[in-house]
């Protein structure tokens, strides 16, 4: 295949294919022609604060290979198309290399010649810490624009994070954060696999493009294992677009695409003989519009919680470039908590808090002081999926060992709230299948998320890298300062009412 130049064996031309609309081709055809027909905008896929950290990164990656131009992204696309074919046929390594080939375009992190063999090696660039398949298409997408164009691709290298090492202080040595991958191989052992998939590709433009693509969220190969979370059911389910109370149910995965097909469109439509006992639980108490209550199971989990109880919530950072000594990429760093406690037989609640607030120095140590004299010994502490709040102290303390003291004297104290709602020991309408803490707190309170300025731990996380970064003003500092504040105390507080609905269901059952 090296050299060929394929033909366009379509009629009508296409508007631009790229990488991310073949990888949406393959999780599911229906999705690619939408998107690609602009029935709907593509979905937002980005992450919050991947970019805050992605030029330091690149600038690592690009320090391997000293001396080698760049192709800068330009407002006209063809100035750097032009200029990176000019470096291909001057046989020229270079960074960004801006590709197209009839209606595919792409953007190859490096484009390495390979004097002794004549052809080209392709890089990719990824802060990630596996391979995984969507890399190996994304090569294979690439290869078919470099094979277009009458090139040699001779292999595929990836270069990716280390996730094992600690970062120690200064710059990050890139020798050591930085992991070098040759795929080649792989790609060759898997080369028809990947041709497979380029074929039924190029088979769904085709039906695509002679206007009779037959959409179904059955067929053709949906990603989405949710009516809910398809991206079009007017035209994935055309005239079944309520049927998604059947996606509601728990653990349901494929099961509910099977119901679908069968016609079930409701809770009261599926029969209890093909329900789970917590599905039956759910139907029932969306029929009756009553919230089940399991007062035995929730009597024994709240057995020996103590008068006064704490109820907590950390927020972090989980950069991928480390920024303090002796943490490793995607680690949580905890700047911020939240700490309600409340003594049931005065029924006083008080709040504690503390913000890190000091953007040059690792939070850690001053967090872990705070927290330490802000919770009572020997009470019961309450979180929202605990492993999270008890690895973030667990992890500070070995760095700080001053604390281990602390950390032993409440790891025992912790109870996870969220297990019950897992469990459906207790279980909401409103709910709709979900257990998160944004979906159950507005079912049992009137309290939400909704109305905050940062509703997401991810956002939160987002926020708080910007500060670090230096790409706020200083009064928009004071803002993010508040809503982040504002944002956890709501989740320590929500964990308090929920607690609080707990008990006294159970004093009136």
């Amino acid at each position: 295949m090296n050299g060929k130049i394929y033909t366009n064996p379509f009629d009508n031309p296409l508007t631009p294919i790229t990488k991310s609309l073949y990888l949406q081709a393959l999780k599911c055809q229906n999705a690619f022609h939408l998107i690609h027909d602009g029935v709907i905008q593509k979905p937002n896929t980005a992450s919050f604060g991947g970019y805050l950290e992605w030029g330091d990164f690149l600038s690592l990656c690009k320090g391997l290979f000293p001396g080698t131009p760049t192709v800068e992204k330009s407002t006209n696309r063809e100035e750097s198309i032009e200029l990176s074919s000019n470096y291909l046929k001057q046989k020229i390594s270079h960074f960004g290399s801006q590709l197209r080939f009839q209606n595919f375009v792409g953007s190859v992190e490096l484009m390495e010649y390979e004097k002794e063999r004549d052809g080209w090696i392709l890089w990719d660039f990824r802060p990630i810490g596996s391979i995984k398949q969507d890399i190996l298409r994304s090569f294979f997408f690439y290869q078919k624009l470099v094979e277009g164009l009458g090139y040699r691709v001779l292999g595929f290298k990836l270069i990716r994070i280390q996730t094992k090492f600690v970062y120690k202080d200064g710059e990050i040595p890139s020798e050591e954060y930085l992991l070098i991958d040759d795929v080649t191989s792989r790609m060759e052992s898997e080369f028809g696999v990947r041709e497979e998939e380029w074929n039924l590709f190029l088979q769904t433009i085709q039906t695509g493009n002679e206007g009779n693509f037959p959409y179904s969220f059955l067929e053709n190969k949906p990603s989405c294992r949710s009516l809910k979370t398809c991206l079009s059911p007017s035209h994935c389910a055309k005239g079944k677009e309520s049927a998604k109370e059947v996606f509601d149910y728990r653990d349901s995965s494929e099961l509910a695409k099977q119901w679908f097909q069968s016609g079930y469109s409701s809770y009261e439509s599926v029969p209890d003989s093909e329900l789970s006992p917590i599905q039956k639980i759910q139907k029932e108490s969306h029929l009756s519009g009553k919230v089940h209550f399991d007062t035995a199971a929730l009597s024994q989990y709240l057995s020996n919680v103590t008068k006064s109880v704490a109820f907590l919530d950390f927020e972090s950072i989980n950069p991928y470039l480390p920024i303090y000594p002796e943490t490793k990429p995607f680690q949580h760093i905890p700047y911020l908590y939240s700490l309600h406690i409340w003594d049931r037989e005065t029924d006083t609640l008080t709040h504690k808090t503390y913000l890190h607030d000091d953007l040059g120095s690792d939070p850690r140590k001053n967090l872990m002081e705070h927290l330490q004299n802000d919770l009572p010994k020997g009470i019961t502490i309450f979180s929202f999926n605990d492993f999270f709040e008890k690895l973030i102290i667990q992890e500070s303390a070995t760095v700080f060992p001053e604390y281990l003291e602390f950390w032993d004297s409440v790891k025992s104290m912790f109870i996870d709230l969220a297990l019950p709602f897992k469990k459906l020991w207790i279980y909401h309408p409103g709910q709709n299948g979900k257990a998160s803490l944004k979906e159950i707190l507005p079912c049992f309170s009137d309290e939400s998320h909704f109305g905050l300025t940062i509703r997401e731990g991810q956002d939160a996380n987002y926020q708080y890298l910007r500060l670090i970064k230096k790409q706020v003003t200083a009064e928009e500092k004071k803002r993010v300062l508040e809503d982040l504040i504002a944002y956890c105390k709501l989740d320590s507080y929500g964990l308090f009412l929920i607690y609080r609905m707990l008990q006294e269901r159970l004093s009136v059952i």
